[in-house]
């Protein structure tokens, strides 16, 4: 009767309400403008990077689904959830270049992030400017990456918005991988380890079901479209 009616099932869509849609709006604004800017100077020594980490963990993440007769059940061994690797990732909207730095002991903090933007450096010693779309975390205040900027003044910060990673072209690229490379079971840890770097290591074997993706237009939602009770609440 449902599906005479024209009712369908569906996963229901979630969003963090606490994003502020003015906001986004005003940074994709800005992310406009800096690609007017390099267009009208034609600057080929500016770069931008969007830079997120990621965090792939081997454990109950990975459980899959499969079909099975009535009755029966599939166990497939998990590990704890304590081992993850933990990704620093930035992605080029403009010539579509992928670089990270990858940490399987130790967590994401600013010296690590340090490390991250020395690699970055080295792998464009000739940029004159790169600009970088980050979010909030705590580690880009730390002490260490900050005076890491101030010696380093071709390296430009901008602020994505508070709870909008619809915002960050590169949560697109982490999806894609998880699709890719966690869609199924790894019996160890390493497994899951290379199955991660044969996604992000051959990102060019993918690039046609990447070239509509990855690209710098964003869903923000308007503000009649989110329920009330979330707008009262914001």
């Amino acid at each position: 009767m449902l599906s005479r009616i024209g009712v369908t099932f569906h996963q229901v869509s979630g969003f963090l309400w606490k994003g502020k849609p003015e906001k986004q709006r005003a940074f994709v604004k800005k992310v406009r403008r800096h690609r007017r800017e390099m267009q009208r100077q034609g600057e080929p020594l500016t770069l931008r990077f969007y830079v997120d980490p990621c965090h792939p963990v081997w454990g109950m993440d990975l459980v899959y689904r499969c079909w099975l007769l009535l009755g029966q059940r599939l166990l497939v061994g998990m590990g704890s959830g304590r081992k993850r690797l933990n990704i620093i990732g930035a992605y080029n909207p403009d010539t579509h270049e992928y670089l990270d730095y990858r940490l399987t002991r130790d967590n994401v903090n600013g010296e690590q992030i340090v490390n991250f933007l020395r690699m970055l450096r080295d792998a464009h010693a000739e940029a004159k400017k790169i600009i970088l779309y980050v979010d909030g975390a705590a580690y880009y205040g730390k002490p260490v990456v900050k005076e890491w900027l101030a010696r380093h003044p071709e390296f430009h910060l901008s602020k994505i918005p508070a709870y909008s990673p619809n915002c960050n072209l590169i949560e697109r690229l982490w999806k894609f991988m998880r699709e890719k490379a966690l869609c199924k079971w790894h019996r160890t840890f390493e497994d899951m380890q290379a199955a991660v770097a044969d996604v992000l290591d051959n990102l060019q074997d993918y690039r046609e079901e990447l070239t509509t993706r990855m690209m710098e237009k964003f869903h923000i939602l308007n503000k009649e479209e989110i329920p009330v009770e979330y707008q009262e609440a914001a």
